[in-house]
């Protein structure tokens, strides 16, 4: 692996991580139209069939994992928490960090790539739909492999 090839991969993993959770990349996009309280968030996303062409189960978004994922946004530099303290009870609402808005703007050039293999894509997507998060949870053992199969 060269210097090149490592940073590439050090760098997918870097937005695998920062990104890869289902919820993260939706409140992203649902933010780009600016600032929206917990509430809002919630009952938008829950109105979208967000992920369906990945997995046959209904998932909803509850809003006590949305405060944890808020937080953990917030914490790792994603979002700004902003109070309103002229209201009562305080209002809080939660926008993008310039940096992310540079990211998704970004991310839009992608989109070209992902159109451009749609057969790619259903295929993964029909993958995904008949076997979940198989090898996120898998062992070796249960697919057949050993340490002597890798070269």
């Amino acid at each position: 692996m060269t210097v090149g090839d490592e940073r590439l991969l050090r760098g997918l993993y870097d937005l695998k991580y920062l990104f890869g959770d289902k919820w993260v990349l939706a409140i992203l996009v649902l933010l780009l139209k600016g600032p929206m309280r917990r509430k809002e968030i919630l009952s938008t996303l829950n109105s979208y069939p967000i992920g369906k062409e990945w997995s046959d189960k209904h998932t909803v978004l509850h809003d006590s994992y949305l405060a944890r994922v808020l937080k953990k946004m917030t914490e790792e530099g994603l979002l700004v928490r902003a109070e309103d303290k002229e209201s009562f009870p305080v209002r809080v609402y939660y926008s993008l960090k310039p940096e992310v808005v540079e990211f998704l703007e970004l991310s839009r050039t992608m989109l070209t790539w992902v159109d451009a293999n749609p057969e790619l894509i259903e295929q993964a997507q029909a993958y995904a739909r008949r076997n979940g998060d198989e090898l996120e949870t898998s062992t070796d053992e249960e697919f057949g492999l050993s340490d002597e199969d890798d070269d």
